[in-house]
């Protein structure tokens, strides 16, 4: 009988190692903006790069279709004030900051400039979006260019980033489950020695040598976490968004 387990706990093991990760492709079909976002927070900055892409398609369309760029904002407001995830609040609360900044005497640039300065450091991503945007508006007024054209650019550049966003996190799938094997692997260790009659807690626990050997192994343990994360984060850090 303990043999049987301990066969069907190395089974398992194996088959964490081996299993395949969530895969995606760059080409495929994009999701509704108003989806609400789940999975890891790469695949959530790719839909919320989507959706910041589909706001400025939005924009652009609008000013294209002879509508002044104060009025688009404002049924943009409307539009995305119906949604539910973080991407579709942002982009309500960029508009109704931009359309607060007209009221009072300001200009969409500083709105939108203001509403860049709002967001922490931890969501760098939407700080450069509505900076980029404040900066649309400040060439178009300063050299007579189109606007629309500039946003349609704009767009094409988070439309790209989004695809990149989701090729990386595809192909961080292995290291991803790699590191979540060497995590679970001590614990699967001491179960085996467990069934195996060794009792391992016995010694990790009573025995001077035993604690010490836990020590260094709990550090080693915290240090691979880290070290796997800083990894994982450094090579995500390197897409533009």
């Amino acid at each position: 009988m303990i043999t049987f387990l301990a066969v069907l706990l190395l089974g398992t093991a194996v088959w964490l190692w081996t299993a395949p990760g969530p895969t995606a492709k760059p080409s495929q079909q994009r999701p509704a903006p108003r989806l609400r976002r789940r999975g890891p927070r790469r695949s959530n900055l790719a839909l919320a790069t989507e959706q910041n892409a589909t706001f400025i398609r939005q924009l652009a369309a609008l000013l294209r279709a002879g509508i002044a760029p104060a009025a688009a904002f404002g049924l943009l407001a409307d539009i995305w004030s119906t949604g539910t995830s973080a991407g579709d609040t942002d982009i309500q609360a960029g508009c109704t900051r931009a359309l607060a900044q007209i009221h009072t005497g300001g200009t969409l640039q500083e709105g939108l400039a203001a509403h860049g300065r709002s967001h922490t450091l931890l969501r760098p991503e939407n700080r450069r979006l509505w900076n980029r945007l404040a900066w649309c508006f400040a060439i178009c007024e300063q050299s007579g260019a189109a606007l629309a054209d500039l946003l349609d650019t704009l767009a094409e550049e988070q439309e790209s980033a989004a695809d990149m966003h989701r090729a990386l996190h595809a192909a961080l799938a292995g290291p991803r489950a790699t590191s979540r094997l060497l995590t679970i692997l001590p614990g699967i260790g001491l179960g085996l020695g467990q069934l195996l009659g060794i009792n391992p807690f016995v010694i990790l626990t009573m025995n001077p040598v035993g604690r010490i050997a836990l020590l260094c192994g709990i550090s080693l343990w915290l240090v691979n976490k880290l070290w796997c994360a800083r990894m994982l984060r450094a090579i995500t850090a390197k897409v533009p968004s």
